[in-house]
This record gives structure tokens, sequence and C-alpha cells, in this order.
């Protein structure tokens, strides 16, 4: 009777750890790829004069396509092309975060 005590006790600790596991590694990164998801469908959805946010926190507009390059201009007279991985976020998604109080 002690030995299948053990066992049991070995076997609950065995599923708590795999349920941590569930907890603490599978669920967040299902979170990250449905949000890297959204972010891609997105950015293949961007038209020309939409405002958006680079991995170097630049903001500008959209000028143009070329291929996976977007043409954005940053300021007067000055235009950059980057790679559409380069777009972290909308203007307009910013902006309704800020509404809604997320960000101050």
């Amino acid at each position: 009777m002690g030995a299948t005590a053990q066992n049991g006790a070995a076997f609950f600790w065995l599923l708590v750890l795999v349920v941590t596991f569930v907890v603490l590694v599978v669920l967040p990164t299902r979170a990250q790829k449905k949000r890297e998801q959204e972010l891609a469908a997105k950015v293949n959805t961007l038209q020309k004069g939409d405002s958006v946010i680079l991995a170097g926190g630049i903001v500008g507009i959209v000028a143009g396509f070329k291929d996976d390059l977007l043409e954005i201009k940053i300021a007067e007279g000055v235009k950059i092309n980057v790679l559409k991985t380069a777009v972290v976020g909308l203007v307009k998604d910013l902006q309704a975060t800020n509404n809604q109080g997320g960000v101050k």
C-alpha cells in the first residue's frame, strides 16, 4: 500500500509540472502568434496615406509599395524604404488604445 501512495504522489507532481508548463509556455506563445497574425493581416491591407509605426519608433505615412518593401514618408521630402516586417503597429490602433485609457 505504501508503494501505491508513492506512485500516486509522483503522478500528481508530474501532472502539476505538465500543467505549469502549459500555462507558462504554451498559452503565451499562442497569444503572441495570434497578435503576429493580426498585425500581418493589417500590414497586408495597408494603403497609401496610412500612418504606421516602425520598429525603431519612427512614425511615417505609407507613400508607396515595392514588392516586400514599403516607401514611408517620414518628413517633407524625405522617404525611406523599409521591409513590411518593420511595421510594428498602426497609428490609428495606438490612438484607439490611448482613447480607451490603456496608455498614458
